[in-house]
């Protein structure tokens, strides 16, 4: 459920930074200069983060958790350039004109990714037009993730030129690792943004989806409601339909409960799903495929149901200690005392006398 390329930058460089910073407590000198030469040439795998920060954005721009084997074509120039450094320094080919060589192309590299990723992000996440609140919001959250990012690396590339320049200038070996500390800070930032926001590694999308499964448990009837669409959708509009308030649905149930169990609405024998949707201002389009795949009963059993709920109310209120049973349905919204009957014994196992008496029993208990 994780994206796949944001852990891997964790992990490399995580890693690539951790064994830079060993080498800060190893006391012996010619331990440390073999340790340092060994982590500078196999620390260069890390190259293949390039890659990965523009794979990462195009798939979190995308919403894409398949993997396509295609973006694997990404990794041949950074795996080509770490194996150049090996084999250069197994064989002792490294010089400081070959290192410039190698580093300049790997800059320019770094820099026609960071022009990727800019225009990837400008095209999508940067200026998507968005109707729902819900998504508007969510995207505004990864906008400015992907803009704290990309900016960092960008530093993180700066960076590297410096580091490239000033060895350069004073005719020194070329390692990339001139202010190292800035890049180390630079990630470090990253990392604590990554632990306070837990929708960059998992996406809103699953995100969501636990916010709206507690919410659901929350619901007075949640029994009766589904965060996802009961049955399969059948025709175009539904689909158009599910595409505009998918994000909406929780929000959508929540007031409906809410002015259900006000219960002045049903109250109304004439009640239709058009009064309901005009009270809420929500299109009744909406609330018809709300009901249709939403909720495990229909409209005219879910006013059923919220009638009998206001009865009971009445009942534990001591209602019948001054009114008749047929006047409590004419109360509650039923036509006349079968209907409330039936519908009450349906909702709640028993008969409206037998409720009673359950009632008084417990009372007296």
């Amino acid at each position: 459920m994780m994206n796949l390329y944001m852990i891997l930058l964790i992990l490399i460089i995580s890693s690539r930074h951790l064994l830079i910073g060993v080498t800060y407590f190893i006391s012996d000198v010619a331990s440390i200069d073999s340790f340092y030469n060994y982590t500078y040439v196999y620390s260069n795998f890390a190259a293949v983060v390039i890659p990965l920060f523009y794979l990462y954005f195009k798939n979190l721009a995308n919403n894409n958790k398949d993997f396509n084997y295609k973006e694997l074509l990404q990794f041949i120039f950074p795996i080509g350039f770490f194996i150049t450094i090996v084999v250069c320094n197994k064989f002792l080919l490294i010089s400081i004109q070959l290192e410039i060589l190698l580093y300049t192309i790997f800059f320019a590299y770094a820099l026609y990714y960071n022009v990727l990723c800019y225009r990837l992000l400008k095209s999508t996440i940067w200026t998507r037009k968005i109707e729902s609140k819900v998504i508007k919001k969510q995207n505004e959250l990864i906008k400015k993730w992907t803009l704290f990012l990309f900016i960092t690396i960008t530093l993180i590339t700066f960076r590297l030129l410096v580091s490239i320049v000033l060895k350069s200038i004073n005719d020194e070996h070329i390692k990339g690792l001139s202010y190292q500390w800035v890049s180390s800070l630079l990630w470090l930032f990253i990392l604590i943004k990554i632990l306070i926001s837990p929708e960059i590694l998992y996406g809103y999308d699953v995100l969501y989806q636990k916010i709206n499964e507690s919410r659901n448990n929350d619901l007075v009837l949640n029994e009766l409601w589904s965060a996802s669409p009961n049955n399969e959708l059948n025709n175009s509009q539904h689909l158009a339909l599910k595409e505009k308030i998918e994000k909406n649905i929780l929000s959508y149930i929540e007031q409906i409960e809410k002015i259900s169990f006000e219960y002045e609405l049903f109250r109304d024998p004439n009640m239709k799903l058009t009064d309901l949707a005009n009270k809420l201002n929500i299109p009744k389009s909406h609330i018809s495929y709300l009901f249709k795949y939403h909720c495990k009963i229909s409209f005219s059993e879910y006013k059923k149901t919220i009638r009998i709920h206001d009865a009971i109310k009445h009942i534990e209120q001591d209602y019948l200690k001054n009114n008749t049973l047929d006047s409590l349905s004419k109360q509650v919204g039923f036509t006349s005392y079968n209907p409330f009957f039936t519908s009450f014994k349906e909702v709640s196992g028993v008969s409206p006398i037998e409720y009673c008496k359950n009632i008084k029993m417990e009372l007296e208990a």
